[in-house]
């Protein structure tokens, strides 16, 4: 089934001191009108890796950045993590190639916090770039036949904000085309939670994101611009320029 996979990198928190020293998240969205290529072609990297020792044994999915902290308290020490992350741009760059080859298409949508209504929440702010961007620029210029499905990581929000925020995505849908705004034929279906871990979808779109955070973050665009085949529109949408 024709699908598409959302992550999202960065620091979501809109306080002062995250505005300032981390003023940027990104989300990467990854269309697949036929994702089992993807998937599987991820897994085996993934193997591969593990198999060469380039990439955390306890690491079950694909990573743009490596969780230190969440290693640290595995037993990694900081001399692990410095011997795995020599590997990160190779193993990014492959992880991007298959993006490029399996996916249909991806875009991204970052968000400079530093820019964002002081009466925002960090939830609010996500659910709005979440679903402005899916709705107007993703399924407005891919116009798929039939609505795909749309798959997050389930670690986002709590059981209680994730339910607030699928219904959420179903009534912009709804808004959207009330004002006219909306070019696709039926309606989107409610996103599914699903574990990172469990979906290398979400693998794809947590390097779409963590490449498009690193462009603004980190002044690197390499890996921003090695996905440009597989660009929807434009690409990215930045809020706010």
């Amino acid at each position: 089934m024709a699908s598409i996979f959302v992550d999202e990198a960065g620091d979501p928190g809109l306080s002062p001191q995250s505005k300032s020293q981390r003023p940027y998240l990104a989300f990467g969205f990854v269309y697949c009108e036929s994702p089992e290529r993807l998937r599987k072609r991820l897994r085996r990297l993934l193997k591969k890796v593990h198999v060469r020792r380039k990439y955390p044994p306890h690491l079950a999915e694909l990573k743009f950045y490596l969780p230190s902290t969440d290693l640290i308290q595995k037993g990694y020490n900081i001399a692990d993590l410095e011997h795995y992350k020599t590997f990160l741009p190779s193993i990014r760059m492959n992880s991007i190639n298959v993006v490029i080859r399996e996916a249909t298409g991806i875009f991204s949508a970052v968000v400079d916090k530093r820019k964002a209504a002081s009466s925002w929440t960090a939830e609010r702010l996500g659910n709005f770039v979440f679903a402005q961007t899916l709705i107007v620029s993703i399924m407005n210029n891919i116009s798929p036949q039939n609505p795909p499905a749309i798959l997050f990581d389930r670690g986002r929000l709590s059981h209680s904000r994730t339910q607030r925020f699928k219904a959420y995505v179903v009534n912009k849908d709804s808004y959207f085309e009330w004002t006219g705004l909306k070019r696709y034929r039926g309606s989107l279906p409610m996103p599914i939670e699903v574990p990172s871990t469990d979906e290398p979808g979400i693998w794809a779109a947590d390097m779409v994101a963590g490449a498009f955070y690193h462009k603004y973050a980190h002044g690197d665009q390499s890996y921003a611009e090695a996905l440009r085949p597989v660009f929807i529109g434009a690409g990215e949408r930045l809020f706010w320029p």
